[in-house]
C-alpha cells in the first residue's frame, strides 16, 4: 500500500468523525476536550490494554465489544469501541493511547471490587489487515492476547459493500466494483476497466475485497505471535450462541462469563442478500485462502462445511 492511499485512506474517515464532532454542541465538544487534555496529562500512570480484539470488520465485533464491555472486570474505553492507534494515530505517541484507559489506581480498584482481575482491551477491526498495525501492536504491547471474529469472505464483503453504500454514499455498483478491484483481475487474468479507476482509491484505502483472504493476515500474525495467544471464533457460531464465544474469551482470562438476558445483534446489516450470479465468482477468487485457512485453524469455518 502506498503512502498516498494511506493518506487518503485515513483522511477520508476522519472527515466522517470530524462531521460528527462539528454537530455536537459547543459545550460537548469543550467539556470533552478538556477530559482529553486531563487524561493525556495523567497518561504517565494509566495501563495500556491486556488484549484486543483485531477484526474482522462486519464480523460481529460490535457484538462482542459490547458485551465483553460490560462485565465487571473488563474495561472498555467509554463512548469508543475503535481507537485506530496502530493504524492512524500512531505518530500521536503512546501518551495518546493510554489516554483512554484507567489509572493504575482505578485498575487495582476495580479488581478489588469485583474480586476478580481488572483488564483493558479496545477493538478495531482494521488492525489484524495491515503489516503496519501488526508490527506495532508487537512493538508496543509485544505477543498480547488477540481475539478474532471470522465471517464468510463473501457475505462480510457484502454486508460491508452495504455499510459503504449507506454510510459513505459509495456511488459505485457491486458490478462496478468487482470489475475495478486488481486481485479479483489479476485472479480471473484480465487488466481491470480503465473506465473504472475513479474507485481505485477507494479500493485501496479499503480493502473490500481482499480483507476476506485470512489466511495472508493470520500467517503475518502468527509470524509474530504464538498460536495460543491468538483466540479465532467463526462468525456463524458465535451469532447462534454469542454467550458460549464469550465464555470461552473470559475463561482464557480467569474471568466468571457473563450473567445476561438477552443477547442482542448490535450493528447488524442490512439489505437484501448477496447477487448469487456474483457468489461463484467469488468462491473461485476466495477458495485457495478459504483452504489454507482451514489448514491453518485445524478445523473447518462454516461457510466451507458441507451440508449433510
Amino acid at each position: 500500500m502506498t503512502a498516498t492511499s494511506w493518506s487518503f485512506r485515513a483522511s477520508s474517515k476522519l472527515s466522517v468523525v470530524l462531521k460528527k464532532q462539528r454537530q455536537q454542541s459547543a459545550l460537548v465538544r469543550v467539556t470533552n476536550r478538556l477530559r482529553r487534555i486531563f487524561r493525556r496529562g495523567t497518561s504517565s500512570i494509566r495501563v495500556l490494554p491486556d488484549f484486543l480484539i483485531v477484526g474482522a470488520q462486519k464480523a460481529g465485533t460490535t457484538s462482542l465489544h459490547s458485551y465483553l464491555e460490560n462485565h465487571p472486570g473488563l474495561y472498555a474505553p467509554q463512548g469508543r469501541k475503535e481507537l485506530h492507534f496502530f493504524d492512524r494515530y500512531w505518530e500521536s505517541g503512546v501518551g495518546h493511547y493510554k489516554s483512554w484507559f484507567p489509572t493504575v489506581i482505578e485498575q487495582r480498584l476495580t479488581a478489588k471490587r469485583s474480586g476478580a482481575p481488572s483488564l483493558c482491551f479496545e477493538t478495531t477491526p482494521e488492525y489484524m489487515l495491515y503489516p503496519e498495525t501488526r508490527e506495532r501492536i508487537h512493538e508496543l504491547l509485544g505477543p498480547i492476547p488477540l481475539v478474532i471474529l471470522l465471517r464468510d469472505p463473501i457475505d462480510r464483503f457484502w454486508s460491508a459493500f452495504k455499510m459503504y453504500q449507506s454510510r459513505w454514499m459509495l456511488s459505485a455498483s457491486i458490478e462496478e466494483l468487482l470489475e475495478a478491484d486488481p486481485a479479483l483481475a489479476k485472479h480471473e487474468g484480465r487488466t481491470p476497466d480503465p473506465s473504472l479507476a475513479v474507485h481505485s482509491a477507494f479500493i485501496s484505502m479499503e480493502c473490500p475485497l481482499t480483507r476476506g483472504l485470512y489466511a495472508e493476515q493470520l500467517n503475518g500474525i502468527y509470524e509474530l505471535w504464538p498460536r495460543d495467544r491468538v483466540q479465532i471464533f467463526d462468525f456463524a457460531d458465535f451469532t447462534q450462541d454469542p454467550r458460549a464465544v464469550c465464555k470461552q474469551v473470559l475463561g482464557s482470562f480467569n474471568l466468571p462469563p457473563l450473567d445476561r438476558e438477552s443477547w442482542p445483534t448490535l450493528n447488524k446489516g442490512h439489505g437484501d442478500g448477496f447477487p448469487e450470479h456474483h457468489r461463484a465468482r467469488l468462491q473461485s477468487f476466495f477458495k485457495e485462502s478459504n483452504e489454507e485457512l482451514a489448514a491453518l485453524l485445524g478445523w473447518t469455518p462454516s461457510w466451507m462445511r458441507q451440508e449433510p
